[in-house]
């Protein structure tokens, strides 16, 4: 059996289209992960963009032990909704960290009809779970 680093850093980059299903980033299996920065990038100098980025929840989550917590799969949960980046500037998604767990999602997308305007970028640790 193939054992899973304890620490793993990642720079995750993307280009934004305006598919709202674009997952830009998931956990692996046995992985917790840390989201340590989002930064989307307008590189259009004349206009402002708008994006959305969201916390995906694939798979349903069972109660815990005191029958608590449990979740529903295929939930979409925005961090931000049509976020304006002004023209060649950039936003910082998230203002803390963001923790992903394992087989969890995130999804970024353009709010706009013009595409490859948006490019985000991610800070992950992913770390191995007990």
């Amino acid at each position: 059996m193939a054992l899973v680093p304890l620490n793993t850093f990642r720079t995750i980059t993307a280009v934004l289209s305006t598919s709202t299903s674009q997952r830009v980033y998931t956990a692996p299996i046995g992985v917790t992960s840390i989201i340590l920065m989002a930064q989307v990038a307008n590189i259009d100098e004349n206009n402002q963009h708008f994006c959305t980025f969201q916390h995906y929840r694939n798979f349903r989550v069972l109660p815990n032990a005191q029958g608590n917590n449990a979740q529903a799969p295929n939930v979409a949960t925005e961090l931000v909704y049509d976020f304006g980046i002004p023209p060649a500037d950039a936003g910082s998604i998230i203002s803390g960290k963001l923790i992903v767990e394992s087989q969890d999602s995130i999804v970024a997308y353009s709010n706009d009809d013009t595409q490859g305007n948006l490019k985000l970028v991610l800070s992950v640790l992913e770390t191995a779970n007990s």
